[in-house]
């Protein structure tokens, strides 16, 4: 998944994991006498290729409703055991006023860095400021984060303190063409990345299973 914008129009020369060998640290990885955790040779690989290399099939795939900011890219590549991040069940109507205010996260992009030589993974911890409904285009829910925007973190996860996917980041919410730092940092809402690949028929079984049959691909029954 990613922002619609990053991608639209764009010749995508190449998709590649910057973190190739960066592993979750989870029972999986069995902390080693320093405390440390262990990686070995039997540990689940992250993508075929060594150096993360992906193939991209097709086009960017975007979300039905062309004011969401969403993208779905479909890869080949990814190891059959590598780790996903387990989408949220928090749907538009079931969040309450308060449920998600002060709830920590993390949020995952690539701001560009001066002097650096390649893509840097940034992590940063924030707090949930409020949700929205905004008053331009869809009105899906938009989570209001603490962290500063900057210039790169489009299309970056925005993950929660309780396990799951909280939405995926998309702008800075600013007036008057001022920089992206004097913007309010905004994630989407899950629903519409399960909008977003259930219309294109990439939403994986483990994401959907457990959902009585709401997300699923009545129409292709490509379901992956």
């Amino acid at each position: 998944m990613t922002a619609r914008h990053v991608v639209d129009g764009a010749a995508i020369r190449e998709v590649r994991l910057t973190n190739a060998h960066l592993f979750y640290r989870s029972s999986l990885y069995p902390k080693g006498p320093g405390g440390s955790y262990r990686i070995t040779s039997e540990s689940p690989r992250m993508t075929d290729d060594y150096d993360g290399v992906l193939r991209l099939v097709g086009q960017p795939n975007f979300h039905p409703d062309p004011t969401v900011d969403l993208a779905a890219l479909r890869v080949t590549g990814m190891s059959q055991n590598a780790h996903f991040v387990p989408l949220g069940g928090h749907l538009d109507d079931s969040v309450g006023e308060g449920d998600f205010e002060l709830s920590r996260a993390v949020v995952l992009g690539y701001p560009p860095i001066p002097f650096t030589r390649q893509p840097v993974l940034i992590a940063a911890s924030c707090e949930v400021n409020a949700t929205v409904d905004l008053a331009m285009g869809s009105n899906q829910l938009h989570f209001l984060l603490s962290a500063v925007p900057r210039g790169g973190f489009s299309g970056g996860l925005a993950f929660s303190e309780w396990g799951f996917a909280l939405g995926v980041i998309t702008q800075s919410l600013i007036s008057g063409g001022g920089p992206p730092e004097t913007g309010y940092f905004t994630a989407t809402s899950i629903e519409a990345v399960y909008v977003c690949l259930q219309a294109n028929g990439l939403l994986p079984k483990a994401q959907s299973d457990g959902w009585d049959g709401l997300w699923d691909d009545k129409d292709e029954g490509n379901q992956l």
